[in-house]
């Protein structure tokens, strides 16, 4: 049975940093957490586990484009298909794509990630690249697919409440039959039936739903969708964040991306005052890296500029937001934080380096100054999907 020993654990779904004597795990579950006094800072270097990071926001669609849109507005860096980003994805083989795609899956795992949810591009190439990356990496892979064309037309539109039409509902049920979940879009121009449709189609083959981009009918579409996830959320006003909080929504933030397009901060403080869940994403790789060590570190001094008061200050929250808070999102066995008897989904970091070997507040430097570095190895039930070859549990 794989055990570490004298480590330190967050424990539970509070995060709570306690000295540990021994965590032991078998057959992909927790068999073992003794837990000794609770551990808020080190005096001396540590192992410390932590559960498996959850990326709550990515399109690995882009991941061919590395900082393709440096410079570019949110119009020409965003546009599809006939934008510049359209263009060439569509000039590269598919085989090439997968190739970088499965190489920011391995990226993920390097960095203490267990599992990303992925808003794919329109259509099923990027899902059934994602599922077969998944299985090669160990990454576990949330796929929410989109459609290729708009669900209804622009006259149906204007002449009142018109249903799916018949090639968007074959093309729904041929996307839900590969994607994890189905992510409609304020910018899809949906008609109240359409929504009942794509509603009823998606929970009836028991997938989640995300409300994608939204916009100006971003409350009718809220409680047409009655979607788990609304995501990427940037500029939203109290309006919609009382009405996230009313029906105790989740959303996702990928607030480098958001900066780096010129957008809008993401409300990132009032979101948390409103008691509304956050995941955080690092966005598309057109324009930031999948590492969720920086996005922590941006996420925090955000809520540091953005909360009044030091009570609203609290790393833990920003920390949650890659861990527990993707519960309710997922369910199943995701849980987001480490007990006896869960599943095995865990990473080890290095605090025993000279910078972090002594820390006045473990969960603070955990979101600040944590980066790739210090991952000694990522577990998915309970099997390694990433080690450093230096580390041998």
């Amino acid at each position: 049975m794989p055990t570490l020993s004298e480590c330190v654990v967050l424990h539970g779904p509070d995060l709570l940093p306690h000295h540990c004597a021994r965590f032991a795990w078998n057959r992909g579950m927790i068999t073992a957490i003794d837990l000794g006094p609770p551990a808020p800072q080190l005096e001396r270097g540590a192992l410390v586990i932590i559960p498996g990071l959850t990326n709550g926001f990515t399109q690995f669609g882009d991941a061919p484009l590395v900082d393709a849109a440096a410079g570019l507005g949110p119009d020409q860096a965003l546009a599809r298909p006939e934008g510049p980003r359209g263009r060439m994805l569509a000039e590269m083989p598919p085989p090439e794509q997968f190739q970088h795609l499965a190489g920011h899956l391995l990226y993920l795992a390097r960095t203490g990630v267990v599992r990303h949810l992925d808003f794919c591009e329109p259509g099923t190439e990027t899902a059934q690249m994602l599922r077969e990356a998944a299985e090669r990496t160990g990454v576990q892979s949330i796929s929410f697919g989109r459609l290729e064309r708009p669900p209804t037309s622009e006259r149906e539109l204007v002449a009142g409440d018109a249903p799916l039409s018949g090639a968007a509902r074959s093309e729904l049920g041929n996307l839900l039959n590969l994607v994890d979940g189905f992510a409609s879009g304020t910018i899809d121009g949906l008609t109240g039936l359409a929504c009942e449709e794509i509603k009823a189609l998606t929970v009836d083959r028991h997938k989640r739903l995300a409300l994608a981009c939204p916009g100006p009918d971003f409350a009718r579409l809220l409680e047409l969708l009655d979607p788990q996830l609304v995501a990427p959320f940037a500029g939203a006003g109290p309006e919609e964040i009382a009405a996230l909080a009313a029906r105790r929504k989740t959303v996702a933030l990928t607030p480098r991306a958001t900066a780096t397009l010129g957008l809008t901060p993401a409300p990132l403080a009032p979101l948390l005052q409103a008691g509304v869940p956050v995941l955080l994403g690092t966005g598309s790789t057109m324009l930031t890296s999948p590492n969720v060590w920086a996005e922590l570190d941006f996420a925090w001094r955000l809520l540091c500029q953005q909360a009044a008061g030091e009570n609203a200050r609290d790393p833990r929250s920003i920390l949650r937001m890659i861990t527990a808070n993707v519960r309710p999102v997922l369910g199943g066995d995701c849980h987001g934080y480490l007990e006896r008897g869960l599943p095995a989904d865990f990473a080890v970091l290095n605090f025993r380096r000279p910078h972090l070997g002594s820390t006045r507040n473990l969960v603070a430097t955990l979101v600040s100054r944590v980066t790739p570095e210090e991952v000694l190895g990522t577990y998915r039930q309970g099997e390694p999907i990433w080690r450093a070859p230096e580390f041998n549990p």
